[in-house]
């Protein structure tokens, strides 16, 4: 019964922080899916910009990638507002990774060669949602190579 108990205390306490792992990577995937959404356009190079900046942050593979873009576009769809998303975020990450966050932001939105208006506004509003300062929204903007 002691070994049945450490067990169960084991995978208690081993699947709060997985959770929360998926938790910050479909916040960002949410953040992500929303900025491609936000000209009215599914592009597929804006997807790819997804995948590449999902894979390279959180180290996963080709079917979690999708099956996390997957979620985070239900979730989009469901959402009230941006901060359940931007709320993780902050909690989840330094503003050194904020500022990397944002500036694959840029590279979402900018991946079909052409930045929206609405896209730099939703971009805007998310940095301050974030708690970064307008100096650290243009460091993201101009890493990201946006003119």
């Amino acid at each position: 019964m002691i070994k049945k108990l450490k067990q169960m205390w084991k995978q208690a306490s081993a699947s709060p922080q997985e959770k929360k792992q998926h938790d910050v990577s479909l916040a960002v995937a949410a953040l992500m899916v929303e900025v491609m959404r936000m000209d009215g356009h599914l592009e597929s190079s804006e997807r790819s910009e997804i995948v590449l900046a999902l894979s390279r942050r959180f180290s996963l593979d080709q079917v979690e990638i999708h099956d996390l873009i997957e979620n985070a576009l239900q979730e989009v769809e469901q959402a009230l507002d941006l901060h359940q998303f931007t709320s993780v975020v902050v909690k989840g990450f330094s503003t050194r990774e904020r500022i990397g966050i944002l500036s694959e932001l840029w590279a979402v939105a900018m991946a079909d060669g052409f930045v929206d208006p609405y896209e730099e506004q939703l971009i805007r509003r998310m940095a301050d949602l974030m708690g970064l300062h307008h100096a650290q929204f243009i460091e993201a903007k101009i890493a990201a190579g946006v003119a």
